[in-house]
């Protein structure tokens, strides 16, 4: 059976929904009309992507601004240009527990897939880390198709937990071990060159009953790891990740601190530009404040809720890289995890120069989260974690494409 991704309109009315239903034959990175986009300084060129109803095909999935300077600097010399590969990720095939990442090639559009089994999948460097929960280890996939045990962020015997993060720049990685009981529970946390050089264990945290800490983000600067208090188990309940006691942890001298404001609800929150966007439901429960902190100069502001009633959950918060605009996800569920469950999400557009949030979309009808801003910070990249598939929603003229069939996961080089 098809299944399909709605949009309502305010009116009542139901706009033409957008099959998730691949086509027979075609590739996962492959949109609704094939058709190959011809700049090279696209990091997307060669990408069959839906061209129907769209105005600048050029632009569209140009996700990097590093890659195009990256292609236009390079000597004419096909030796010097890296590979830069785009990564997508098909789940579940056939009904299994065996996933599919794709990678291809920027400029030559060579596609190489490779079928896993884990989940965390996230680039670092020239690698897809993931975890395989059968095997018990951390592994890297690589465009040559080929799979191998992370060399050195590996669970011991008494891992219970093991989580990473990679900083912006893919030069360095943290993660963290947890360990012990459910009432101790024990975080290592360790920071490392992300091809393993100076490594420093920075703190041991616990015994916390029921309580690990988790990496969330690299400072602006880098010197510090923001790192959440996290409820144990929790967040396999809830639809988006949401926080607890952010803190931040100096990589050097191992100090903790507590970030503004926290400990505070068990809410979404997001750092970019250096800053925290932390989220809250309003006191008359209509919706979602939205406090701003300025990590650089310890101010904040707070931003009223957009009135939406109902919608109880709210996170995924992306920042765009100039640090003027937001976006976030909130979620209306009823009946959940029956049989008859539904959902109905909103975005939520925030203006960071003018402090102020309105709602982007009429109601989806599914979990879909944004993964990141594109096309100079005027459109954003939203994926889901219940269906394989890559949109594009323009903050212009509010249109919702979708551009892959595979959910876009990020961008290796080498």
């Amino acid at each position: 059976m098809s299944s399909q991704f709605t949009v309502h309109s305010g009116e009542g009315c139901q706009r033409s929904a957008t099959s998730f239903q691949p086509e027979s034959g075609r590739s996962p990175v492959a949109g609704c009309q094939p058709e190959t986009l011809k700049s090279p300084l696209c990091p997307f060129a060669p990408l069959r992507l839906c061209v129907k109803s769209l105005s600048s095909v050029a632009l569209l999935l140009c996700l990097s601004a590093v890659i195009s300077s990256l292609v236009m600097a390079a000597p004419v010399n096909a030796q010097a240009v890296p590979r830069i590969w785009q990564v997508f990720l098909q789940s579940n095939l056939d009904g299994t527990d065996r996933d599919r990442l794709t990678f291809l090639d920027s400029i030559s559009g060579e596609e190489i897939t490779l079928d896993v089994s884990g989940d965390r999948y996230t680039p670092g460097g020239s690698a897809v880390i993931y975890y395989d929960a059968q095997a018990g280890r951390v592994m890297q996939a690589l465009p040559d198709g080929t799979t191998r045990a992370h060399p050195f962020i590996q669970p011991n015997p008494l891992t219970r937990r093991v989580d990473w993060i990679v900083s912006p720049d893919q030069q360095r990685i943290a993660w963290t071990l947890t360990s012990g009981t459910p009432n101790a529970l024990i975080t290592e946390t360790t920071v490392a060159g992300l091809d393993g050089s100076d490594p420093r264990r920075i703190m041991v945290d616990g015994p916390r009953d029921g309580i690990r800490a988790l990496p969330v983000a690299f400072s602006l600067d880098q010197t510090a790891i923001y790192m959440d208090f996290q409820p144990d188990g929790l967040a396999d309940f809830t639809p988006f990740p949401q926080y607890g006691g952010l803190f931040a942890l100096d990589i050097t001298s191992g100090a903790q601190r507590f970030l503004p404001g926290e400990p505070g609800c068990f809410c979404g929150a997001g750092f970019g530009a250096g800053l925290l966007l932390r989220l809250q439901v309003a006191d008359d429960l209509s919706g979602f404040n939205l406090t701003v902190h300025n990590l650089t100069g310890q101010v904040q502001q707070t931003i009223p809720a957009v009135s939406l009633r109902d919608y109880t959950q709210a996170g995924d918060v992306v920042i765009s890289p100039d640090g003027r605009r937001a976006v976030y996800a909130v979620a209306q569920i009823r009946n959940f995890g029956g049989p008859d469950q539904a959902v109905r999400t909103v975005f939520v557009l925030v203006n960071l120069d003018n402090m102020t949030q309105i709602a982007l979309t009429d109601p989806i009808t599914t979990f879909v989260e944004p993964l990141a801003w594109t096309e100079d910070n005027t459109a954003i990249l939203l994926t889901s974690r219940q269906r394989d598939g890559t949109w594009k929603i323009s903050i212009t003229d509010r249109t919702l494409d979708r551009i892959a069939e595979a959910t876009y996961l990020g961008i290796l080089e080498g």
